[in-house]
């Protein structure tokens, strides 16, 4: 056996070819190492959870550092892949479809669908389009031809509106928790062809079997109606007497001075509240014990002073009744008691004479529910110089409020 000797020249030359070859071996696989990193940030906002029922999803995410979606070389895609207890039905259009990157919202156009489908048409600046495979429920976003790079680690919004006259998407109809995969080919040249995922992300969906809660509540029918006396020097009732029995005091009546309510004569104005949760609303009407001979002497009721419709109180001349001088919060004042002609301290208001057998509508909420309303009334009296003397001249006046529930 015949043993080989290097000598030390031999030696150096076959280290030197050993270490050639490493590093060819090194230069030639190094470049193609492609490593996956992770989109982070994954979410998808779903209209509804609930077992077999239409949903949309919005889709939010953040691409991996020094990661761009853009044409540049190659075509980036996301692929938006659900599990096939999604169930997908229609056709899919432009319309049921949004996306944004750093550059913002762009616009979809080129949807297409089918059998195996992942790849679609875009030629407009700045516009995306959609692919979806029929087959394997994968949505695919692909940038147009003239895209203009998003930012590195972009933030990026993908929505499907699974709930429209277009394309639908269909919850499970299992109670589950599943995955749908965000995934991300990235200047791969058959990325359109043969989906290559470069970076990805996964993101747990719940199923469930109702996401809805029912709330039921009845609310009572409610009115309520107060009435009240009060002075004013603006016709208002800002302060009110909650002391009852309730009289109007006109006084003294001559010739020469009317009666009116208001500061002037220190006569209280008539003064109602009415709340009310009736649909239909509320009115309120009014009569009195003595219908349209008004004031009446209780020691002699022949003698009596009584009211001509629509028509001024004027000293010298007979005339009672009211008229409205103001109304709030809803209320309407109504018929003959209109306060256009009406106020405080006026010793010419127009007045209404009351019925003491049918109520007659003062005020009313024009049909509808109402809060905080509040109406103010003049009591209004004067005499002819033939009025017989009496220091018991007296009204009852009724007021009554009816809702419609």
């Amino acid at each position: 056996m015949k043993i080989l000797k290097l000598t030390k020249p031999m030696f150096k030359k076959v280290a030197s070819t050993i270490t050639m070859v490493a590093l060819v071996l090194i230069t030639s696989f190094g470049p193609q190492l492609v490593e996956a990193l992770a989109i982070t940030a994954s979410k998808d906002t779903a209209t509804r959870l609930q077992i077999s029922t239409n949903a949309d999803h919005v889709f939010s995410f953040t691409m991996p550092t020094a990661i761009d979606f853009d044409v540049a070389t190659q075509h980036d895609g996301f692929h938006f892949d659900f599990p096939a207890s999604f169930v997908s039905s229609g056709t899919w259009a432009n319309a049921d479809f949004a996306f944004t990157d750093s550059n913002g919202s762009h616009t979809i156009e080129g949807t297409t669908q089918g059998a195996g489908t992942i790849t679609c048409t875009s030629t407009t600046a700045q516009n995306v389009c959609v692919a979806f495979d029929t087959t394997n429920n994968i949505f695919t976003v692909k940038p147009s031809t003239t895209y203009t790079a998003s930012s590195a680690a972009s933030a990026v919004t993908f929505t499907i509106l699974g709930t429209g006259a277009g394309g639908t998407l269909l919850n499970p109809a299992a109670v589950a928790s599943t995955n749908i995969d965000i995934q991300m080919c990235d200047e791969v040249a058959a990325c359109f062809t043969a989906f290559t995922t470069s970076h990805s992300s996964q993101i747990a969906f719940a199923v469930i079997d109702d996401d809805t809660v029912g709330v039921t509540a009845s609310v009572n029918s409610s009115i309520t109606f107060d009435l009240d006396t009060a002075g004013s020097d603006d016709g208002a009732c800002n302060t009110d007497s909650s002391v009852a029995p309730y009289v109007i005091a006109l006084g003294s009546i001559t010739t020469a001075d009317s009666r009116i309510s208001g500061d002037t004569d220190v006569i209280n104005l008539i003064c109602v509240d009415l709340d009310t949760n009736a649909g239909g609303g509320a009115i309120i009407t009014v009569q009195n014990a003595n219908g349209a001979s008004g004031l009446v002497s209780t020691s002699t009721p022949a003698d009596d002073i009584d009211t001509t419709d629509n028509t001024a109180v004027t000293a010298g001349t007979e005339n009672y009744g009211l008229c409205v001088v103001t109304f709030t919060g809803g209320l309407d004042d109504e018929g003959g008691y209109n306060g256009d002609t009406c106020a405080a301290n006026s010793a010419t208001n127009v007045v209404q004479s009351m019925s003491a057998v049918t109520p007659e509508t003062i005020f009313d909420t024009d049909g509808a529910p109402i809060a905080g309303g509040r109406g103010s009334i003049a009591v209004n009296a004067s005499v002819a110089v033939s009025q017989a003397s009496h220091n018991d001249y007296t009204d009852a006046i009724t007021f009554l409020a009816t809702a419609t529930f």
